[in-house]
């Protein structure tokens, strides 16, 4: 297992899901080897309003959870886990067949009776499950470093309740691209700071305007500028703003 594990949070089948995934794992250990994916699937037993266990019921989840993954050692990879709806799943890729039933059982059942079902993961191709429903998009992934940028602002003492400056940084492959990307964010109200060519040859822009920073807020900016920059055959690169307190 790598040390990049982060969380994101999605809605499936209408309901709220909280995903927790190493993400860094795939590059980390051979994925040929460890081919085999199977999932346990644990009823929660007293699920709040978003599905999800209460503090108590999620430290005593949490913790046979570990008990699994330090008893499997490295017959399996453990990659993620998912929670929705009053379900938690957790996710491993092994390297050979094994009996995951009787051995979760143990752990689960015995002492405190919970009635899971382990599942296999149907795969076309290696690690599919992992790669095409764990891992986030494009927008979850952006959402995922907005929330980082946040929670540090948060940390300096922001109280998030004033708009303010935001600059971001996006990419192009072609100076045409570019130029038309720009004459559109300007009827958004945006601002150019800066275009050059970096030393790949890509078109940097700098942009910037004044919105709210609040995770809700900030996201639905830069879902905006990561739609505009794949319509201009670019990719967004971020933003950074300042802490008021």
């Amino acid at each position: 297992m790598s040390d990049h594990w982060d969380i994101y949070f999605c809605s499936i089948e209408d309901n709220f899901a909280s995903i927790l995934l190493d993400m860094g794992v795939w590059n980390e250990v051979d994925k040929s080897q460890y081919s085999l994916g199977m999932g346990i699937r644990i009823p929660i037993k007293n699920p709040g309003e978003s599905g999800t266990p209460a503090s108590d019921e999620a430290e005593l989840i949490n913790e046979l959870e570990d008990m699994l993954t330090q008893s499997l050692g490295h017959l399996a990879v453990n990659v993620g886990r998912m929670t929705t709806n009053g379900i938690r799943e957790i996710y491993y890729y092994f390297s050979s067949p094994f009996d995951l039933d009787t051995l979760a059982r143990e752990i689960f059942y015995k002492q405190h009776y919970y009635d899971i079902v382990v599942f296999n993961m149907e795969e076309n191709t290696p690690w599919e499950f992992y790669f095409e429903f764990l891992y986030p998009d494009k927008y979850q992934l952006q959402h995922m470093g907005n929330r980082s940028v946040v929670d540090s602002l948060s940390e300096s003492g922001d109280t998030l309740e004033e708009a303010r400056r935001v600059d971001h940084w996006l990419h192009f492959n072609s100076d045409s691209q570019r130029k038309t990307f720009e004459n559109r964010v300007r009827t958004m109200g945006f601002n150019v700071e800066l275009d050059r060519t970096d030393d790949g040859n890509e078109y940097v822009v700098q942009i910037y305007r004044n919105d709210f920073v609040d995770l809700h807020s900030i996201n639905e900016v830069t879902d905006l500028l990561v739609d505009l920059s794949k319509e201009f055959d670019g990719r967004y690169d971020g933003w950074e703003t300042m802490v008021i307190k």
